[in-house]
This record gives C-alpha cells, sequence and structure tokens, in this order.
C-alpha cells in the first residue's frame, strides 16, 4: 500500500473515558461515541451519559488531553458520583509522569489535579472523581464504573463550544481511554477516529470493528511519536504545491489536533508557501485576506477555478497526505475562497499543526501500541459492521 501515492481528501474533529475488564462483555469489542462539528468554533462535540443524571454531558474532544473534565456544578447531578481519594490507584495514575496530582499531604483527603483548557491555554484546579458511564460500543450497549475525571470550575470553559461542559481527553496518558482499557483488556492500546460535520465516530474498537474490513485494509501508516505535552505527531519529510517541492528543510513535526480548526505553518514555512501557492494558482485572482486566512482567491474567468493540491511527503516521498478540494479550501462568500493553511506564527516546537479542516472525512487509526497512525479514505462495503450515520 505504502508503494504507491495516497490522495487524501481531508476537512475538520472525539471521547474518554475508563472502564474495568470484568465489566466488559464478551460480546463489546470496545466503547463507540459519535461526534459532530460545532459551527462557530469548529470544534468537535461527544455526548456521554454518566451516573443517574437524566442529561449528556457535552464535551469538546481534545486529541491530546490527559483525562476528561468538564464543571460538575453545569446541572449534571449524579447521586453515584463520588471525590476520589490521595490514596488511590486513579490517583497514583494521574500523577505518573507529571505533578499535576496532589493529595495536599493527607492520603485520606481528596485527589487534586491541575487541569488545562488545551482551546485556550488554562489551567485551573480541579479534583479527581468517579461515576457509573453508559456507552454504546459495535455491538450493544453497555454500563461500565470506575469512570474517572476532574471537577472543575466553571470559568475553566472559556473559549470551549456553546453549551459544552468540558473536554474529552484522547491523549496516551495513564489514565486516558486508550490507556486504561488496554491494561485493563490486555489489548493493544488504539483509537478509531473518524471527523465528520455531522456523522463522526471516536472509538476503542480496531477499524476493522467499526469500518469494516475493506476500508481497514486500505489505510496506509505512518510512525506516529508523542510529545512530553501528550500531543500526537508525525514527521512530514517534504511539502509539495502541485507537485513541486517546496524549498523548506525537513523533516518537521506536525502536531494532529482537533482544537485547531485550520492547519498552521511556521511563520517561515508559511512565508515559502504562501510564495508557491500564489504562483500555482495561476487561474485565480489573489485578493485581500479575510481573517484568519493568509491567502485568498477570486476566479479570474467565468468557469470553475481548479486549485492546485498541496502534498505532506511523510516517512518517504511515496507516501504522501494530500491536501486539496474541501479539505483545503474555505468559501468566505462573495465568489472568494481562503485556503485553510494559516500563518502559525514562530512556532519551533511544532512547525506544524494539523487542524480539523485537514483531517476531517477520513479514518484515522491511532495504533498507540505500535505507535503508528493508520489513514485513509473511508470505504463502503456490504462487509461494514457499523456506520457512523446510524448512531
Amino acid at each position: 500500500m505504502a508503494s504507491s501515492c495516497l490522495n487524501l481528501f481531508v476537512f475538520s474533529f472525539l471521547s474518554v473515558l475508563l472502564i474495568t475488564k470484568s465489566q466488559i462483555s464478551d460480546s463489546v469489542n470496545g466503547v463507540v461515541f459519535p461526534v459532530t462539528r460545532d459551527l462557530s468554533t469548529g470544534q468537535y462535540i461527544a455526548e456521554i451519559r454518566l451516573g443517574d443524571a437524566s442529561e449528556p454531558v457535552k464535551l469538546v474532544v481534545d486529541l491530546a488531553g490527559p483525562l476528561l473534565w468538564f464543571d460538575c456544578s453545569s446541572g449534571h447531578i449524579s447521586s453515584s458520583r463520588s471525590l476520589v481519594s490521595g490514596s488511590s490507584s486513579g490517583c497514583l495514575k494521574a500523577k505518573i509522569g507529571n505533578d499535576r496530582a496532589s493529595s495536599r499531604g493527607d492520603q485520606n483527603t481528596d485527589c487534586d489535579l491541575l487541569v488545562r483548557n488545551g482551546a485556550v491555554g488554562v489551567t485551573a484546579r480541579g479534583e479527581l472523581a468517579t461515576d457509573v458511564l453508559s456507552f454504546g460500543s459495535v455491538s450493544s450497549q453497555g454500563t461500565v464504573v470506575d469512570l474517572l475525571f476532574a471537577c472543575t470550575p466553571p470559568w475553566l470553559l472559556r473559549g470551549l463550544a456553546s453549551g459544552a461542559q468540558g473536554l474529552m481527553g484522547l491523549g496516551k496518558a495513564q489514565i486516558s481511554l486508550p490507556s486504561q482499557l488496554a491494561a485493563e483488556t490486555n489489548e493493544r492500546r488504539r483509537l478509531t477516529v473518524y471527523l465528520s460535520p455531522s456523522n463522526g465516530v471516536v472509538s476503542t474498537s480496531s477499524v476493522e470493528d467499526v469500518f469494516g474490513t475493506v476500508t481497514s485494509r486500505s489505510l496506509v501508516y505512518t510512525p506516529l511519536s508523542t510529545s512530553s505535552s501528550g500531543d500526537y505527531s508525525i514527521n512530514v519529510k517534504s511539502i509539495r504545491v502541485n507537485g513541486k517541492k517546496l524549498s523548506v528543510e525537513g523533516p518537521l513535526s506536525a502536531e494532529l489536533s482537533t482544537l485547531v480548526p485550520y492547519t498552521t505553518l511556521e511563520s517561515s514555512i508559511f512565508a515559502v508557501f504562501a510564495e508557491a501557492y500564489t504562483k500555482a494558482a495561476s487561474n485565480a485572482k489573489p485578493v485581500a485576506p479575510v481573517a484568519p486566512f493568509g491567502l485568498c482567491f477570486t476566479s479570474t474567468s467565468s468557469g470553475e477555478v481548479e486549485f492546485p493540491a498541496v502534498d505532506l511527503a511523510l516517512q518517504s516521498e511515496m507516501v504522501r497526505w494530500r491536501i486539496q478540494g474541501k479539505n483545503l479550501l474555505v468559501d468566505v462568500g462573495g465568489g472568494v475562497q481562503c485556503l485553510g493553511i494559516v500563518n502559525g506564527g514562530s512556532n519551533r516546537v511544532s512547525p506544524i499543526i494539523m487542524g480539523g479542516l485537514q483531517l476531517e472525512g477520513f479514518v484515522l487509526d491511532f495504533d498507540l501500541g505500535n505507535s503508528m497512525l493508520g489513514f485513509g479514505q473511508r470505504t463502503r462495503s456490504t462487509s461494514d459492521s457499523f456506520r457512523p450515520e446510524a448512531l
């Protein structure tokens, strides 16, 4: 599969929890949550049911988040919710690899931890808690206890989509969904992600279980790494516009994010990219950019403009992530279309951040046990065992 160029057309993006092996039936391959996109912010919203509360909790999906957190005072009342002590295994797991958790010096007190809102980069102190989780799986509905999450103050919701009550983290931390599920089931840590405006999905089941064998076998894989802050990233060997390689020295680290709506390039890379793209888009007329975009065009003729594709070459020049069409362009009205690739400023840590626009509409297999990312178009087949539209 990796021997031929992969043309990917990508666009804008999920959920976290904890379960124990004794409460997973043999027919349950993993948990599945439907995901939708908030139109005003471009953030992705998942809903989960906790305890005996009558309403679900709406959470913004954070691919790199270390845990699930929400404002427990925002009308979500559950009699089965309880705080976690500083001497519990959950609190100990929260401490591994960082100093965010504490028990205020007394192991009989509650477990405190610093919780970060990755959408705006602010933190607050929260309390680790647990409750019963109701979930949907590939094959059935079920209930699971021991969902660990943090209760946080209301002001930490700043910058989140309207109606959202917190964040759902899907990172690689000890108390994240893939880590805990793998530890309890002795299976590989993995996430299946499919982002869509209205019928997205995130699951701890395999791609084959969720989308079928045909889609699973069509994926191309590239090495996946995780930064100290928990961000998932891939290496980009080179960038091409309309097939021509940019004079940018690689490899470049490309972070994958569900909190950033558009792909960002470090300022010096963006300058090279903008010049090359403007030159390649010869049948389009550059116009004044519309914020937050830096490159906007109109047609120079009455016909439809064919905008050049952008290719990210990964571990080799033969394995490419192609960005074009809906995954590249944003219609801002008045006959103007802007590129969904923007200037990210002087970010040397992550020179490329791939946002929701470039991730949406494609199946992503985060094989965390083997540190590989599978990506490819969803292939419909009569053998498909699950369809997000049916959620």
